[in-house]
């Protein structure tokens, strides 16, 4: 482990977490069709229905390519996508929204799922939709999809795993431990899903020699209770503003 005096299996924070599993089980699906949906009717207009069922019988624009080009375009096209997404829900009003993902403070494979439903509908659903458009094979976008899964819970894993002399090519635990950090100016850092060379590009790569993350979470966001975390952005917001703290709000 990473951090061995974090608990193994369960924790106090293991109810609300399964509780975003069974809500994302339930709704991801949903919420990227209507995107899909949504865009398309946007860029094509009535020939959006028959746009989308090209696409959908694997006559897209770039279904043509062999599968391991597709799967790699579409990696590239989302990491980049999603970098600049999650460096944006750093920023002001979007950080009370994501600090609900950085509440954990044991930070596990199951805290990947811990993500708000604005969060997730901002930043997942539409660069899902923008690949589906794309024209990409459904083939390829069911082979990276377990893919994605498993990687994402990886590198919230409480592993004491950097991948060596690859850790500025694959995301890591330790690599994106540190983005949980408790500290604004560290929590700021390695914001890329799946390759840290946009963080070293980008100047936000942090992998300090010989040191690992230890304390994880967010101030004045709810650890425990899915209701307290779903409300807690709009209270943030609305309610008392300036709640998450001046130094939460800065991005990075």
């Amino acid at each position: 482990p990473c951090n061995p005096g974090q608990p193994r299996f369960f924790s106090r924070e293991t109810p609300t977490d399964v509780i975003y599993v069974l809500t994302l089980m339930l709704a991801s699906g949903a919420a990227a069709l209507f995107a899909t949906q949504a865009l398309a009717a946007l860029v094509y207009g009535a020939n959006a229905p028959s746009v989308l069922q090209s696409i959908k019988e694997g006559r897209g624009g770039l279904a043509k390519l062999p599968l391991w080009g597709q799967c790699l375009m579409i990696l590239m096209i989302s990491d980049v996508l999603q970098y600049w997404a999650h460096r944006l829900f750093h920023w002001g009003p979007f950080w009370p929204f994501h600090a609900v993902h950085h509440s954990s403070e044991q930070v596990d494979w199951i805290t990947t799922y811990r993500v708000h439903p604005v969060n997730y509908l901002l930043y997942a659903t539409p660069v899902s939709a923008l690949v589906v458009l794309l024209g990409f094979s459904p083939v390829a976008i069911a082979i990276l999809a377990p893919i994605n899964m498993a990687h994402a819970a990886l590198v919230h894993a409480n592993l004491d795993w950097d991948f060596g002399p690859f850790r500025t090519v694959l995301a890591s635990p330790v690599f994106h431990r540190w983005h949980h950090v408790n500290d604004p100016e560290v929590r700021d850092k390695n914001f890329a899903p799946t390759f840290p060379i946009l963080d070293v590009i980008f100047g936000t790569y942090y992998m300090p020699a010989g040191e690992r993350p230890k304390v994880f979470g967010a101030d004045d966001t709810p650890a425990v209770g899915y209701l307290a975390q779903v409300a807690y952005p709009f209270k943030a917001l609305f309610g008392r503003r300036g709640a998450a703290g001046p130094a939460s709000q800065t991005g990075g």
